[in-house]
């Protein structure tokens, strides 16, 4: 018989998947095939360790501590967050000031007006976006202290 199925129905046995057929065919197959009974009683014995093996419980104090320093962490980003549109809408609306003129000009067409506030809106997210990068980078700069 295939040696990969052999192998497939050793994890069943361990498991206790196997019906007595199955059961039967690996016992005869053992008695032929030493590999493959070397291979039944090694993961018969990780099995046993496997199962004598306990996860030990945190105490309390640990699950306080994961909790809150979750919430920190979704505090924080949705305080990015805020404080990145909130900088696009004073940056978009700080250069919407600077450049009024051109846009309520109506000589200027449509579509050099909207040419200039997509232009800017781009400018305004990239800029943030740099911002909160160096900020991020700043940091987490692992090495500061390294001279040049």
């Amino acid at each position: 018989m295939d040696h990969q199925k052999i192998k497939e129905l050793i994890s069943s046995y361990h498991d206790g998947e196997l019906g007595k057929s199955d059961k039967q065919l690996l016992e005869e197959h053992f008695e032929q095939c030493a590999e493959c009974r070397r291979e039944f009683e090694e993961m018969g014995k990780f099995e046993e360790v496997m199962g004598k093996m306990k996860l030990k419980k945190p105490r309390k104090e640990m699950w306080e501590v994961y909790w809150s320093t979750i919430y920190n962490r979704l505090e924080r980003r949705f305080g990015w967050i805020l404080l990145s549109i909130g900088g696009m809408i004073l940056l978009f609306f700080g250069g919407y000031k600077v450049v009024e003129g051109i846009i309520q000009d109506s000589s200027t067409s449509l579509l050099l007006k909207v040419g200039i506030l997509t232009a800017l809106g781009g400018v305004v997210v990239l800029l943030v976006s740099l911002l909160r990068e160096q900020l991020f980078v700043h940091k987490r700069e692992r090495y500061k202290e390294v001279e040049k």
